[in-house]
């Protein structure tokens, strides 16, 4: 049976208007079931510059299946079970990111989703034909506030030591303190919106779509890629160099406004000319040579041609259907915004628990307040007689979703002027006796010096780990229906007539006091 024939055949057989009927009502019951899952994507693209490229995702998929709609025209086959099972892990990805409220999780399982529409209704050939624009689609799924974050402290901090580096090259005097470039007259910051992650995102997408439509081995298409990270933290250097050396020859215009805008733009510009020159040197060799815009040419999908076996198609669409029909029961059943929030004593009342130390309670930098969004925090200077002072800071979130987590020490330190000399995993004991892990870390700025230690206190762990953290916080969220919990940092400078082993048993001991009072803040 031909194409047409196929076709012709399910719009006017009965067993076709069971598949379309089937179809519509899955599509239907998925619009429904992904409906705050798609809100928040379209939220995210709008409100973080790094994502705004992410509109025109889907937009390059269609593309790449219009181009090829007589490949995907002869990849049609009967509908199979196999986008049955798919459907249910996607479904499954969707209620986990329900019941933990993680938008993440429901995102991807969009994705899944997709392609379980595609193989149920279309049969396993139709998938493997479209693999590659409905894989593209994940670069439209937004990454984890956290993991934003600290690619961005990254990025400013590599950035920033480039930058410079380019800047003493033009042989400006220049000095770098953290993220702040000082050129005397002028101190440039490299802020989050400086880091590149603007540039990565949309070059990122850009890189593996070039290396998916470049005609040549394997390892060149993944060079093609992975050269997306370099030139951008590169070009991003460049782009402050530039600032800097404009900004000490013709003034502070140069670094804000629309001319920095402008910059900008024409520094991603740059990002791509480098990385046609990627391509073209990639495809000289090749044997035989090419030229780049040979090897760059339009995308082909492959035609999958269906399988001759005896098919059972309305059991399958209608399996398809029923599927999707349980997922919606089952989403009506989990109590989405029904998280557990416990009873705890706030932290207003926590200097009072030092006794007679001299306390004094600093107000939180707003731009970490901003980006933690913390329902609790306090930072407090804390002085014993004839004892060092440390310094404590928590903050509490009732709820970890939204965006709303841990801003980590070890990223937002370095943009202080703070170097880490020393970080390490440190094993303790709980006041319990119970053993656990916490980040210790010794930073220095001009010649002083200060212990640090940290770790996240989540509903009764002690975790040191960002990505353990992230793990326990899904499990909580779905076995316990909960998802608060604190960052416990404690600071304190080690003088110049102390020694680290010193430093490391007074705030070693003020760690284990600490925990012994922390319980009524912090929920167990």
């Amino acid at each position: 049976m031909t194409v047409a024939e196929r076709m012709t055949f399910n719009m006017t057989s009965n067993d076709g208007k069971a598949m379309i009927a089937a179809l519509l009502a899955t599509m239907g019951v998925g619009a429904v079931l992904y409906w705050d899952a798609i809100g928040n994507l379209f939220f995210r693209w709008g409100a973080q510059d790094e994502l705004s490229h992410s509109y025109f995702i889907p937009l390059v998929s269609a593309w790449l299946i219009w181009e090829n709609r007589q490949a995907v025209k002869a990849s049609v086959g009967a509908p199979s079970f196999a986008g049955v099972a798919i459907a249910a892990v996607g479904l499954a990805f969707l209620l986990t990111g329900r019941l933990s409220s993680i938008y993440l999780i429901q995102q991807l399982g969009l994705v899944i989703t997709i392609a379980s529409v595609v193989a149920a209704f279309g049969g396993v050939s139709l998938l493997r034909c479209l693999a590659a624009p409905i894989a593209f689609l994940f670069f439209a799924v937004p990454p984890p506030f956290w993991v934003i974050t600290v690619l961005s402290w990254n990025f400013q901090e590599w950035s920033s030591i480039l930058g410079v580096a380019m800047i003493e090259a033009m042989n400006i005097p220049v000095f770098l303190q953290g993220n702040i470039i000082d050129l005397g007259d002028y101190k440039l910051q490299v802020a989050e919106a400086c880091s590149g992650l603007r540039y990565l995102f949309p070059f990122l997408s850009i890189g593996v779509m070039a290396g998916y439509i470049y005609r040549g081995p394997m390892w060149h298409r993944i060079a093609i890629a992975a050269a997306t990270v370099p030139i951008t933290i590169l070009m991003n250097s460049f782009r402050i160099a530039v600032t800097g050396a404009l900004v000490q020859a013709y003034g502070t215009q140069h670094a804000e406004g629309a001319l920095h805008f402008f910059e900008g733009w024409v520094v991603f510009a740059l990002c791509l000319v480098e990385l046609f020159a990627v391509v073209a040197i990639l495809a000289r060799l090749k044997t035989p040579r090419d030229t780049a815009f040979n090897s760059l040419a339009t995308p082909d999908l492959p035609t999958v041609t269906p399988s001759s076996r005896t098919s059972q198609p309305v059991p399958a669409a209608l399996a398809m259907a029923a599927v999707f029909a349980a997922a919606l029961g089952l989403s009506q059943v989990i109590k989405i915004d029904a998280l557990t929030i416990p009873d705890r004593t706030p932290f207003a009342a926590l200097p009072a628990e030092f006794g007679d130390a001299v306390t004094m309670v600093r107000p939180i930098d707003p731009e970490v307040a901003e980006t933690l969004g913390a329902d609790d925090a306090i930072v407090v200077d804390v002085a014993r007689p004839e004892e060092s002072a440390f310094n404590l800071y928590i903050a509490y979130l009732e709820a970890q979703r939204d965006g709303r987590s841990w801003h980590s020490p070890r990223q937002c330190i370095p943009g202080g002027g703070w170097q880490i000399t020393d970080r390490s995993v440190q094993e303790g004991l709980a006041p319990d006796g119970s053993k656990y892990h916490y980040n210790r870390m010794i930073i220095e700025n001009r010649g002083v010096r200060q212990l640090v230690y940290y770790y996240y206190d989540q509903r009764g762990r002690k975790i040191a780990n960002e990505f353990v953290m992230k793990f326990w916080l899904i499990h909580d969220a779905v076995i316990r229906n909960r998802s608060d919990g604190a960052m416990v940092r404690l600071m304190t400078i080690v003088n110049e007539d102390e020694s680290i082993e010193d430093a490391e048993k007074f705030l070693s001991r003020t760690l284990l006091d600490v925990q012994g009072i922390l319980p009524a803040y912090v929920p167990h």
